[in-house]
């Protein structure tokens, strides 16, 4: 059984330039609909789930939607599924989109964590990444989430953006800080396909920062979170002591969940699993009273294996070696005895008594040893 939920709210009120996810412009009644559709996948997966543990409501721009909206959405959770009373519950926000009644609508129905899309902290850059909100709506928004009792607050961030400077990145990161969320997460940008930035990139018409600039941005983000007492628990993501996000440690110990909305990610049985995505088909399926799967894939054998060694990794605790051997019925090595020898012998691994982990210097490269693990 299941006990952790992701729900996609696939609705913007803009696409930001370097976003590849599952994303729509917002129209009150096609959200409506998609709402009363999303109500019935919910019902079908009720009966598949423990008392839940950890539920994610992402996007998107979930709190896009208006406070009836989302009170109707939390009426369908309740209805259909049990909570643990400890249960981690999270929404994504953006800056510019939360009010007053909306937050009180998160807190009564059990929220727990927010998490604001935040990118960067100068006006210009923003713009350049397509984002709706300034740096003064978002510590707005930031001040209401805190008087409105929320004290678990993720800020998302990115680096080596475009034209973005050492300095500029010591300035957002450090303002950050200043706010003392619970939690940071810091990616660096990545260019997909199919988005503006990549499309502007190939014509060579953004600059990106070298290389080692990005390198030298990862690690002044380590060394100056760590610093300020921010644990460096997954590659992306820093947290106070005991916030570390439960929801996405489901992801990281490739445990299962339900994925929930259109092109929501699913894992249950062994069995990993993607929804329609388009909102129309998504819409139509569920009128039908159809799960909206649009792919499967069983992961079984070594493909399991590589995928949760590699997962694991992320984190900075890295793998339980027991863990994996009561899962799999055999030692790691049995599977990857070569490979973990030749990144253990590059300094990129080391093994301690209950762990197999990537070195400090293994975070910096950690793409190096995942690709070879795939």
């Amino acid at each position: 059984m299941v006990s952790s939920v992701y729900i996609h709210i696939p609705f913007c009120a803009t696409k930001c330039y370097y976003c590849a996810f599952n994303t729509y412009a917002f129209h009150k009644e096609q959200a409506k609909a998609y709402l009363a559709a999303l109500r019935t996948e919910i019902a079908l997966y009720a009966s598949e789930t423990d008392p839940l543990q950890t539920i994610f409501i992402g996007g998107g721009t979930p709190s896009i939607l208006s406070a009836n909206a989302l009170t109707q959405l939390f009426t369908d959770i309740y209805q259909h599924f049990q909570i643990t009373p400890d249960a981690e519950i999270t929404v994504e926000c953006n800056p510019g989109t939360v009010d007053t009644e909306k937050l009180r609508v998160m807190r009564d129905n059990g929220v727990n964590r927010l998490s604001f899309g935040l990118q960067a902290m100068q006006d210009e850059t923003l713009n350049q990444l397509g984002r709706i909100h300034t740096v003064a709506e978002f510590l707005e928004s930031y001040r209401l989430a805190r008087e409105s009792g929320f004290e678990n607050i993720n800020i998302d961030l990115i680096f080596a953006l475009p034209d973005q400077t050492m300095a500029a990145w010591h300035h957002t990161l450090n303002a950050v800080i200043s706010l003392e969320p619970t939690h940071i997460s810091a990616y660096n940008l990545v260019m997909e396909e199919a988005t503006p930035f990549y499309e502007w990139w190939q014509a060579g018409e953004l600059h990106l920062p070298s290389e080692d600039t990005e390198a030298d941005m990862f690690q002044y983000t380590i060394e100056t979170l760590t610093a300020h007492g921010y644990t460096h628990y997954e590659i992306c993501n820093f947290a106070r002591p005991h916030r570390e996000a439960r929801h996405n440690l489901v992801y990281w110990n490739n445990q299962p969940c339900i994925g929930l909305g259109a092109g929501a990610f699913g894992y249950i049985n062994g069995v990993r699993y993607s929804n329609i995505r388009g909102i129309a088909p998504y819409i139509d399926k569920l009128a039908e009273r159809n799960k909206p799967i649009a792919d499967t894939e069983r992961l079984t054998g070594d493909a399991e294996k590589a995928e949760t060694l590699m997962l694991a990794l992320r984190k900075r605790e890295g793998i339980s070696l027991e863990n994996y051997k009561n899962r799999f019925g055999e030692a790691i090595e049995v599977a990857f005895g070569d490979t973990l020898k030749k990144w253990i012998d590059l300094q990129l691994l080391e093994r301690t008594a209950t762990h197999l982990r990537l070195t400090h210097r293994g975070r910096l490269l950690a793409n190096e040893v995942f690709v070879e693990l795939i």
